[in-house]
């Protein structure tokens, strides 16, 4: 028997380019080589944000404007200012990714990624 939830992970992972990127702070590099990208214990950008989800863009000016418009940054964190991140869909457990549910859009250019992507599979 085929499951929807099956059905719409298979047309999400047909959407997905081969990379996504992730907006973050150079203060803020020290702590994710150390545990890679993991939002459970950390401060969270957005007042929709929720911990545990590691939000990407399919486009890293997508991503750059997330962080540019971010509304719980200290201004030391936000002065540090941005870097980009890059993670290869491949290296994902691509049961993990959906469609960002903060947008409202069918052809959202964002998702999250339910868990901690190390170090190891992000590249700068």
């Amino acid at each position: 028997m085929i499951k929807l939830k099956d059905i719409l992970q298979e047309k999400l992972t047909q959407q997905v380019p081969a990379m996504l990127y992730h907006a973050t702070y150079k203060s803020l590099l020290p702590s994710i080589k150390k545990a890679g990208l993991d939002t459970r214990k950390s401060a969270l950008a957005w007042e929709d944000s929720k911990p545990g989800i590691v939000y990407l863009a399919n486009d890293p000016d997508v991503a750059e404007s997330y962080a540019e418009a971010a509304e719980e940054v200290s201004d030391e964190i936000y002065d540090s200012g941005i870097v980009i991140l890059k993670i290869p869909v491949k290296d994902l457990d691509m049961s993990k990714l959906h469609d960002d549910r903060n947008v409202l859009e069918d052809d959202s250019d964002t998702y999250e990624y339910h868990g901690q992507i190390p170090w190891s599979k992000i590249q700068i």
